[in-house]
């Protein structure tokens, strides 16, 4: 037994290679590329401009085809999916797709990159971005910079060049070296997390003046966009040490220096504590002044008006985050708008999907997810709170009078427009079921009388002026009197609902079926010609007659004819009384003939030749 287990074993062993060149490789991840061929090669800069200077850029939506030279590789801002920077003659921006894109670019590669124009956080990229290599050249010489000039828009997405005295380093999964520039005006250096640990910090202590060449971008949370800018660095060698931090005894004098300015600063101390009080009070007012223009216009929805007021209160540092939660049907609270400095802030926000009990379950639940509800100021309704406006903090803490009073204002103030919104909503549906009303016959929905002559007053002087394209086509149900006293009047308004419901489907955009009353019916149909409007008729006619009536008749199905007349414009008449008299007659003329078909007006043999 053991010498045949032994000869199984060594025959497994032999097959394992065999096996494994004979199984399937599984299938590479495709990256799907788009044929940008109907997409014009564009600059950069006219891809990125922002001629009216709101932060935001002009062609935001739009796919753009565009050619650069990569100036950071993939695998350096994240290790899965394609983050790059390219950079043309003409400016630079990023290339953003978050899938797992298989393609690998290194810095000096030329592209070709078509995508949608977008933001994030203020920096401008193509998102959903689909790249095709197609060179190398040397990297753009890095433009010299100042820190002030380098905080501004002009060179976003341009390899730049900045100097400055180096300054905190903040070290998280990424990485920030703040510097200050000759200028005095601050600056951070970007280290994506996948590279920050090729970087020794101990290189750069504070005080040490340093050279950084890489991409100017921008982190902004929130808009306007006119901030946060940054240079983000790729690798070690980005960074070029061109003086020491000067010796202790220089740092005794700077303290010396700072000690009399600090005495210097004490004296206007008081002074300065007024002048804060006043500019703390001009931004509650700006911030009231900002929300009443934000929630004047009632024409947005509700959930634009809460968007409005959180973005405010949070672009006016009067809090770090704000949500709206509305009371729904179930008296539930759900969240319909938020708006944060932190982004944790605004997942936690989140209601859940069957929303929360209460004020005290937002409250409870908020805190579970370590977020402090710094006030929930209700929305005041005519009868009840509509819901509650939440101001949340990182850190537990009590407002400030100015938040307590900004927020309290900030509530009424959305309340009255959700008040008045939903008013001029309830006002324009019950505006629009009166004019329902007023121009549709009740029974089938149809158009009534008067909209018919509302309609042709606007109609008959353009057919005028088109020499044609209307003709009158006029229904009549045959014997509807008989299923009236046979079956009852229940059964007849069946059979009128019915028949105009094959007159809404067979008539098109362009045409327009009218009860005229009883039985009667008329569609104003768009056509030149006999033919056409002769075979519109005719298949109506077919359709309604063979269209069954279930659950009149016990045991069978009742089946109703109709009898049709048509008349065209120009042949028949020229004004609305006499097409819809000819098309009348002609209809008659149809019942004369034996009923359930199509007859043209008798008024075209007086007037050929």
């Amino acid at each position: 037994m053991e010498p045949l287990r032994r000869f199984v074993l060594t025959l497994l062993l032999a097959m394992l290679p065999a096996l494994a060149v004979a199984a399937p490789h599984a299938p590479r991840p495709r990256v799907v590329d788009l044929d940008p061929a109907t997409l014009p090669l564009e600059p950069i800069a006219s891809v990125v401009i922002d001629s009216d200077h709101d932060t935001v850029p002009d062609r935001k939506g739009e796919r753009v085809r565009v050619r650069g030279t990569v100036l950071i590789p993939t695998g350096v801002s994240r290790r899965v999916g394609l983050q790059v920077f390219v950079q043309d003659a003409t400016g630079g921006l990023g290339l953003f797709n978050p899938r797992d894109v298989r393609v690998q670019l290194a810095a000096g590669d030329v592209v070709e990159a078509w995508g949608e124009v977008n933001q994030f956080k203020g920096s401008i990229q193509l998102q959903d971005a689909q790249v095709r290599r197609v060179g190398h050249a040397a990297l753009p010489k890095p433009l010299p910079l100042t820190v002030e000039e380098a905080d501004d828009w002009t060179h976003v997405g341009k390899r730049v060049r900045v100097e400055g005295v180096a300054g905190a380093v903040s070290l998280d999964s990424f990485a920030m070296l703040r510097i200050t520039g000759d200028d005095g005006v601050p600056m951070q250096l970007f280290i994506p997390a996948p590279v920050v640990d090729r970087f020794d910090w101990k290189r750069y202590p504070r005080g040490t003046r340093i050279a950084a060449t890489g991409v100017l971008s921008i982190y902004k949370p929130t808009w306007p966009f006119d901030g946060g800018f940054q240079v983000v660095l790729a690798d070690p060698g980005d960074i070029q040490l061109l003086q020491p931090p000067p010796p202790e005894w220089h740092r005794w004098i700077a303290w010396a220096l700072a000690a009399a300015l600090g005495v210097i600063a004490v004296a206007g101390l008081m002074l300065h504590v007024m002048h804060r009080r006043q500019r703390a009070r001009d931004r509650e007012l700006s911030t009231l002044s900002a929300l009443s223009a934000a929630l004047a216009d009632t024409d947005v929805g509700e959930a634009q008006l809460a968007r409005n007021a959180c973005e405010i209160l949070t672009a006016y540092d009067i809090v770090e985050a704000a949500s709206v939660h509305m009371v729904s049907d179930g008296q539930r609270l759900h969240r319909i708008a938020d708006a944060a400095t932190d982004a944790r802030l605004r997942d936690a926000s989140a209601s859940p999907e069957d929303g929360d009990d209460g004020p005290d379950a937002l409250r409870a639940r908020l805190a579970a997810k370590g977020v402090h509800v710094l006030a929930l100021s209700p929305l005041p309704g005519a009868t009840a709170p509509l819901g509650v406006l939440a101001a949340l903090s990182p850190r537990t803490r009590r407002p400030s009078q100015r938040q307590e009073r900004t927020l309290l204002s900030a509530a009424k103030l959305l309340a009255m427009a959700v008040e008045n919104h939903r008013i001029r909503e309830r006002a324009k549906q019950e505006a629009q079921e009166l004019q329902k009303l007023v121009i549709t016959d009740e029974l089938t929905r149809l158009y009534n009388r008067r909209f018919l002559d509302e309609y042709l007053r606007v109609q008959m002087p353009l057919a005028e002026r088109r020499g044609g394209g209307l003709a009158f086509v006029a229904l009549d149900i045959d014997h509807f009197k008989r299923i009236n006293d046979t079956y009852g009047h229940e059964a007849g308004d069946r059979v009128l609902a019915g028949i105009a419901a094959q007159l809404r489907q067979a008539s098109r955009s362009s045409d327009l079926p009218v009860r005229l009353g009883g039985e009667e019916f008329l569609v104003v149909i768009a056509e030149h010609d006999i033919d056409s409007a002769m075979t519109f008729a005719d298949r109506l006619r077919v359709a309604i007659a063979e269209q069954a009536f279930d659950g009149i008749v016990p045991g069978e199905s009742l089946r109703v004819t109709v009898s049709i007349g048509v008349a065209l414009y120009g042949l028949h008449g020229c004004d609305a009384a006499t097409l819809m008299r000819a098309s009348d007659e002609a209809m008659y003329a149809s019942k004369r003939a034996g009923r359930d078909r199509v007859s043209l007006s008798t008024a075209l043999a007086a007037i050929a030749p």
